[in-house]
């Protein structure tokens, strides 16, 4: 039996040098090549599709080998945006990965198999290739190929008109695109969920998404391409009649896509202006994609109604419904519509089977464990009684001096680490000490800064009453109010005494109630104060809104006021403009400190 024993060794010893031997070529020129084509497979995917045909057909050999070629290619031709059709390239991948992958090499596969599938128009298909690959979201570690399946599973949902579906997977694929950085990804998936809200009449949960969209836009301006066409949508599905005319004649001179102008057109209808209406679909050409036609068909009969046009709106509702009934009927004769329980019944299926399998499996594997401890009983009593009790005491006593010497070396370890992390925090501590006193330094200087500034704004105002008694009535009594509130915030800021500045605070209240009157007689006031700085700004072009509303700036009132103050959605249009004018660098990010110390510099 013994003999039996070692040539069962010298089989797995001879095994294991194969497989050695066998998985070398990994480390080959093929296999550094195809590392090297990964590499640069994100940052220069044409550069990576190059180095890929570079490789001799006749060096991929190997399963293995074959799989991890066809799938990088077939990655660096997506990411090149060549369209395949056939499975030639990625048929090796599919046949090796699906059962022997890693989850994240799995995913991968099902992902670019369901784009084949999407470009083969073949959604059924599709879909079934992005569940599978969805399903292993929690083993994957790819974060950003995981978001684009969920987006291109989203999009197939968006066919279906599984409007919640759709939303729940965009926002899914955008939290993972803010995890790895990707800005313009993450607002492309908000602006689709937002969309998905407009559709489903949601208006609370499409305002909070226009809270996380409009910031976001304003830190990356080439998202506002993806925020315009959702914006434009939320405004005419579920705005007034006033805003939607605000908004479409503030916009109406843009180039529009054919979407966007259809939406304009639905605008239009909606508040009444008919003939601007059929004007911007009169300029729309038929289009090839059924919806496109059903949207254009159902805006266009709207306005005919409107209008009193009933034969013309009978005879293209008639086409409408038709049209209508095609895409019904081939929309509910695909598998598509279906696909979310068809796969949870095979997913079902596949735990039964699985749970069957383990349940066999442990059966044999208990059976011949059992086999196993027989022999080995057996064996183990053939040998002598007292062999056997010696070899054991000693093993026990080998262990026993073994577990004492580890846990000796754990406590010192122990030690070790608790002194190293001690004088670590005691660091910290140091660090953030010192942090917290360069802050209080920093905020008592900015403190005497800003009480110096509103003594000298008091001091010029005082300076501008008595010298200039001949000015306009409203124009004093502005002063004499400023002067008022500017006595009351300085003495708060001196004395820490809050009651000081409730007029300052009763008179941020009011503002609200009519700011036209208040913004107009601010900008007098500084008109009357400051005269070069107010020609200056009217010398590079501003409107009189645009210096209304960095008056507001001037006398002290920051950017979070400000925006509550005009409203968020017109806030950073405005200072992007004003910006613009006045040529200010784009990395002055705070045009209060900017205009204040312009202002400042016009005094001396």
């Amino acid at each position: 039996m013994i003999k039996r024993i070692g040539h069962l060794i010298n089989i797995i010893l001879l095994s294991t040098i194969a497989l050695t031997i066998g998985s070398c070529d990994r480390h080959g020129t093929v296999w550094k090549e195809m590392d090297k084509a990964e590499g640069v497979m994100d940052s220069k995917s044409d550069s990576a599709l190059v180095i890929l045909e570079n490789i001799p057909a006749s060096s991929v050999n190997g399963k293995e080998v074959a799989a991890k070629y066809a799938l990088l290619k077939s990655m660096a031709l997506d990411k090149n945006y060549i369209d395949t059709t056939t499975f030639e390239v990625l048929q090796p991948a599919i046949d090796y990965y699906v059962k022997n992958g890693t989850p994240d090499e799995q995913l991968r596969t099902y992902y670019y198999q369901g784009r084949i599938y999407q470009n083969q128009g073949d959604d059924d298909s599709a879909m079934r290739s992005f569940m599978n690959g969805c399903d292993l979201r929690q083993r994957v570690t790819d974060s950003l190929l995981l978001a684009h399946t969920l987006v291109a599973q989203g999009t197939l949902y968006f066919k279906q008109y599984k409007i919640n579906e759709f939303v729940h997977n965009n926002l899914d694929a955008a939290k993972l695109y803010r995890a790895i950085g990707r800005d313009l990804l993450e607002i492309k998936s908000y602006t689709n969920a937002l969309d998905g809200y407009v559709m489903l009449n949601n208006k609370s949960a499409a305002d909070s998404l226009l809270s996380i969209c409009v910031p976001l836009v304003q830190k990356n301006p080439d998202g506002e391409a993806y925020l315009f066409p959702s914006l434009l949508s939320y405004t005419v599905e579920l705005c007034s009649p006033d805003d939607i005319k605000a908004f479409l004649d503030e916009y109406q001179d843009l180039e529009l896509t054919k979407d966007e102008t259809m939406n304009f057109a639905y605008g239009y209808s909606k508040i009444g202006e008919y003939d601007k209406a059929l004007n911007l679909l009169s300029g729309i050409s038929p289009s090839e994609s059924i919806l496109d036609s059903l949207k254009y068909s159902s805006v266009k009969i709207g306005i005919l109604e409107k209008q009193g046009k009933y034969e013309q709106a009978f005879t293209l509702y008639q086409n409408y419904s038709a049209m209508l009934s095609r895409y019904q009927k081939t929309l509910l004769s695909q598998d598509l519509l279906f696909a979310d329980e068809k796969h949870k019944l095979e997913m079902k299926s596949l735990m039964e089977i699985q749970d069957k399998d383990r349940i066999i499996w442990g059966t044999v594997c208990g059976i011949f464990g059992l086999v196993i401890l027989v022999g080995w009983l057996y064996y183990r009593n053939y040998r002598s009684k007292t062999k056997r009790t010696l070899a054991e005491k000693e093993n026990e006593n080998l262990k026993l001096e073994q577990d004492n010497l580890r846990k000796e070396k754990e406590k010192t370890e122990l030690e070790r680490d608790k002194k190293t992390l001690e004088a670590e925090n005691l660091e910290k501590d140091k660090k953030r000490l010192e942090a917290e006193q360069r802050q209080h330094e920093l905020e008592t200087a900015n403190l005497k800064l800003e009480i110096a500034q509103l003594e000298g704004e008091r001091d010029n105002l005082k300076e501008l009453q008595r010298e200039h008694s001949e000015l306009a009535k409203p124009i004093q009594n502005v002063i004499k109010n400023r002067l008022d509130l500017l006595n009351g915030l300085l003495a708060k800021e001196i004395t820490n005494n809050e009651s000081y500045a409730e007029p300052y605070n009763k008179w941020i209240e009011t503002v609200h109630n009519d700011k036209k009157k208040f913004m107009d007689s601010t900008r007098l006031a500084f008109v009357a104060s400051h005269p070069k700085f107010m020609k200056y700004l009217e010398q590079h072009g501003l409107s009189t809104d645009e210096i209304n509303y960095l008056c507001l700036y001037a006398i002290g009132l920051r950017g979070k006021e400000v925006g509550e103050y005009i409203q968020i959605k017109r806030h950073y249009i405005i200072s992007h403009e004003i910006r613009k004018k006045l040529g200010i660098d784009e990395h002055e990010t705070n045009i209060g400190l900017y205009i204040r110390r312009l202002m400042k510099d016009f005094e001396k």
